[in-house]
């Protein structure tokens, strides 16, 4: 019995051992950014699982609501996902932006704070917009407003935009038009802003052309071939020879058919039309005569 218990213990632990493989190596991050960080990992050959965090893990957290995840991969796996992620900057360090600094504690606040959680939520929307058109990533926008009103004859301040996009390279490509886009967007929206007093700083992802570059490394593409035409027929020029085979094959196999034909035709055809001609002299010879 004794000895059976034992069995079961050592059973037990080899289970639990085998099921502990996958170590968590990035805590509370949000969902969008926890499914960037499987994508990469997956892209270069890492299996990683998104765990949902426990209560205490997102009270402990620095960010604002929503569901936080963890990231979990293999142990064998643990130091080189970590340095992966390193290379590309991922998880993303999140600051504390005017929304939270200023967020509403009480029930009376003052028009500067009410100020500055409006500026702060136009800024967000403006955001949420730009992160919508097709090649952005991420974006921010920080608005420059007037902390105080102009006095009596001085001109107005002048108010002032910048953008932050984080884009796949939609913005390097001149003809696509994205940065005007933006301005206009950021100055149709802001009353007195003027579009040349928004302006656009651009970065490419690293972790987007990380991820080109895995899959261009895990995925063989097909060289480079050089095409040729052939009697009207395009195709690549490794393949003429087995063209030209294939064709004169045919050629020879309908020939030969046909030269078979022909003489079968010539053997058996005199044969068969005098056979054909005395059936009909036969025919009428059997014909009764009418009375």
């Amino acid at each position: 019995m004794r000895y059976l218990k034992s069995l079961c213990l050592v059973v037990a632990l080899l289970f639990l051992s085998g099921c502990e493989t996958n170590l968590p190596i990035v805590n509370n991050v949000d969902e969008r950014e926890a499914n960037e960080i499987i994508v990469y990992l997956a892209n270069n050959g890492i299996s990683a699982q998104k765990i949902s965090a426990s209560a205490g893990e997102i009270a402990g957290a620095g960010g604002g609501g929503g569901n936080m995840w963890n990231i979990a991969v293999e142990q064998d796996n643990m130091v080189r996902a970590m340095g992966l992620l390193n290379e590309v900057g991922l998880p993303r360090r999140q600051g504390t932006n005017l929304l939270e600094l200023f967020a509403k504690t009480g029930l009376m606040s003052s028009d500067r704070e009410s100020t500055i959680r409006y500026h702060a939520g136009l800024a967000e929307e403006l955001k949420n917009t730009i992160r919508k058109m097709d090649g952005v990533l991420d974006a921010d926008v920080q608005i420059s407003f007037p902390l105080e009103e102009p006095g009596l004859g001085e001109a107005p301040p002048k108010l002032t935009a910048a953008v932050f996009v984080k884009h796949m390279g939609v913005l390097d490509d001149p003809n696509n038009h994205l940065d005007s886009k933006i301005k206009r967007l950021v100055a149709g929206s802001i009353p007195k802003m003027t579009y040349d007093s928004v302006s656009v700083i651009s970065d490419r992802s690293r972790f987007m052309t990380a991820i080109q570059d895995s899959r261009s490394q895990t995925i063989s593409t097909a060289p480079d071939q050089d095409y040729v035409k052939l009697w009207s027929i395009v195709m690549s020029k490794s393949s003429v020879g087995k063209f030209r085979f294939l064709f004169f094959l045919m050629i020879i196999l309908v020939l030969g058919f046909g030269s078979l034909a022909i003489w079968l035709l010539i053997k058996f055809y005199p044969q068969v039309l005098q056979n054909v001609l005395q059936v009909k002299k036969i025919l009428p010879s059997r014909k009764k005569p009418k009375s």
